[in-house]
Order: structure tokens, then C-alpha cells, then sequence
């Protein structure tokens, strides 16, 4: 199984907004609400169902320009029975890029809260993400599927900041979990995602191409394209095995607003769309570098994200540059 970079995490960003505007320090005094949380005034969420909880992650101070930070939160939400989610809404201030919700068995003192490591995130199953900055944003699975959580598992909440202004600043963020019914049965689903962590792309132009090889059958309900505001072209195309012909997934002239709002594919999760054990999924991305100095993963991506029906239960997986592993 490939080593998982802590800046792996990025990925889960496909499912949210991502970076976008400059921002500016904020000249208001934090709050300080009735649950003893502080908070920047820019901050809002709405309140969580009573179906659901909430999550208000710390005051992450001083990013400074150009930086980029996962940070990890462990809740005091330890699970006394399974639960199944069904949808996830986070809120962030400025320079927020996602909001994700994970879990995890190797359980920490409540209230801990650092940049992620690779320690960290070996240990994190991922559940669902939501998010970007100064915005809201919903995901909600369809029709019966939902995320399962076992028993005895720890909420970690994932919460990233980029900061692509001029001036260091400090943000926040929270995220509304929404459970599903428990009188009706649910199917599972799982995310994957194909990429390249190891990418670092020079001034100028650059391109790099992402091939994988299914290793499992894989029925996918959601599919997204994922770069950043330096992103020119991605294409992504689908080759069966065998004699049939590709299939063009996307072929795009990539738009900064597309890292708000990405082109995506859905289907009705009762036809979904099959990817078999054998196929190929090759993915090409260019970019224009305008910033003198490389860029990393984190700051920029080439990714392909998807949600799958996981009849088979097998869980959250990622080809990164043609390694399969888990997250």
C-alpha cells in the first residue's frame, strides 16, 4: 500500500469550494457564544439538526500569504452505537478551502488540535467533506445511500486553509452532520480518487498525466475534476479493457470558477457508472505557472474525484500515480 502524504487530505476538496480570493485580517474581536467556543464574527453556521450534531473547529492564527494548512481536530464525539450520515453542510471564513469529517479508532484527548500528520491520517477513515471559502455549501448523498461510522469511533474533523492573498490572516471553520433515518436501510457509499501527490510544477507552462489501472469493479454515482487557479486544461478518459473504445469523461478549458464549481458527471446511484477491474482511467492536466516559484500538491492539484455504491464494502481508496491505497 503507497505511503499517505498528509497533504492527501487536499483531495477531499473535490467534494467543496476551494480557494479563491484574496483576504484580509479581520479588524473584530473574536465572540465568545454560550458553548465557550471562540469565534471570528465572520463566522455563521446555521444550527445543526437534532438529528445531527455540530462542530465548531478552534481559531487557526496567523496563515501567512502563500501558505497552506491542514489542520485536524479531535471532537469529544465518541460513539456509544453505529450511525449512518447522510449529509454534511460546513461553513469557513476567508482562505477556507474544505471542511471534512473523518473517523477514527485510535482515539485523542478531545479538543486536540494541530496540523496533520502522516501519523494522523493513516488512522482516519474518511466520511464526508464540505466547504470553501466565505461560503456554505451542502453535500447530501442521494436517494438510500449514506457514510457508515462504527461503534467506539472518534469524529475527527479536517479543516484546510490556503491563503493565496497578501496579507496574514486568521480563519475558521464548523460543519453541520446530519445522520440518516434509522427506520430505513442503507447502502453504503465510498469515495475514490486518482492523482498525483508527488506533482511540483516550475514557472511557465507544465503538464502532467495521471494513469490508473482498476484494481476492483467500481460503480460510480458521482465524478469530478479538481485543479486549482493556475489549472489551463484537464481531460480524463476512461479506457476499457480490451478492444472497446475510450470513453471522454471531460475535456476542459479549465475556469478558475471551476475550483468553486467543477464540471461534474451524476448518475441515478441504481445505474451507475461502471469502471471494471482491468480498466484504465488516464488523466492530463496543463498549467500556467505565474508565481516565480513551484508548486506543489496542496496549491495545485491534477485529480479525478468520485463517490461510489460500495456494495462490496470496499471503503475509500486512492490511486496516487498508479499506487492503490485507503483513506
Amino acid at each position: 500500500m503507497v505511503k499517505r502524504s498528509s497533504s492527501l487530505v487536499s483531495l477531499v476538496s473535490l467534494l467543496a469550494a476551494c480557494m479563491g480570493c484574496s483576504s484580509s485580517k479581520s479588524s473584530s474581536p473574536p465572540s465568545a457564544p454560550a458553548d465557550g467556543i471562540e469565534r471570528l464574527p465572520e463566522l455563521k453556521p446555521t444550527a445543526p439538526s437534532a438529528n445531527g450534531f455540530q462542530v465548531v473547529a478552534p481559531i487557526y492564527r496567523g496563515i501567512a500569504p502563500g501558505s497552506s494548512h491542514e489542520v485536524c481536530t479531535w471532537t469529544d464525539k465518541v460513539l456509544t452505537a453505529d450511525i449512518d450520515v447522510k449529509s454534511a453542510e460546513a461553513f469557513q471564513t476567508k482562505t477556507g478551502h474544505h471542511v471534512v469529517v473523518y473517523y477514527t479508532t485510535k482515539l485523542q484527548e478531545p479538543g486536540t488540535t494541530r496540523d496533520c500528520t502522516d501519523d494522523d491520517m493513516t488512522s482516519f477513515r474518511f466520511v464526508l467533506g464540505a466547504g470553501g471559502e466565505g461560503q456554505a455549501a451542502k453535500n447530501v448523498l442521494p436517494g438510500d445511500l449514506a457514510v457508515h461510522i462504527p461503534k467506539g469511533a472518534q469524529i475527527v474533523v479536517n479543516h484546510h486553509y490556503l491563503n493565496a492573498g497578501a496579507a496574514t490572516v486568521d480563519a475558521q471553520s464548523a460543519i453541520n452532520v446530519d445522520f440518516a433515518d434509522a427506520s430505513h436501510k442503507m447502502t453504503r457509499s465510498s469515495a475514490v480518487a486518482f492523482l498525483d501527490t508527488s506533482i511540483r510544477l516550475p514557472s511557465g507552462k507544465s503538464s502532467v498525466d495521471v494513469s490508473c489501472t482498476m484494481k476492483d469493479d467500481l460503480k460510480l454515482w458521482y465524478l469530478i475534476p479538481h485543479m486549482h487557479r493556475w489549472g489551463q486544461h484537464i481531460r480524463v478518459v476512461h479506457q476499457p479493457s480490451g478492444d472497446a473504445k475510450p470513453n471522454g469523461l471531460f475535456d476542459v478549458e479549465w475556469d478558475p470558477e471551476f475550483t468553486f464549481h467543477p464540471p461534474e458527471i451524476k448518475h441515478d446511484p441504481t445505474q451507475a457508472y461502471a469502471m471494471k477491474k482491468g480498466d484504465k482511467l488516464t488523466i492530463h492536466c496543463d498549467w500556467a505557472n505565474d508565481t516565480g516559484h513551484d508548486l506543489t500538491f496542496g496549491l495545485e492539484m491534477c485529480v479525478v474525484f468520485g463517490q461510489t455504491v460500495d456494495l462490496a464494502d470496499i471503503g475509500n481508496i486512492s490511486c496516487d500515480k498508479g499506487e492503490w491505497g485507503g483513506f
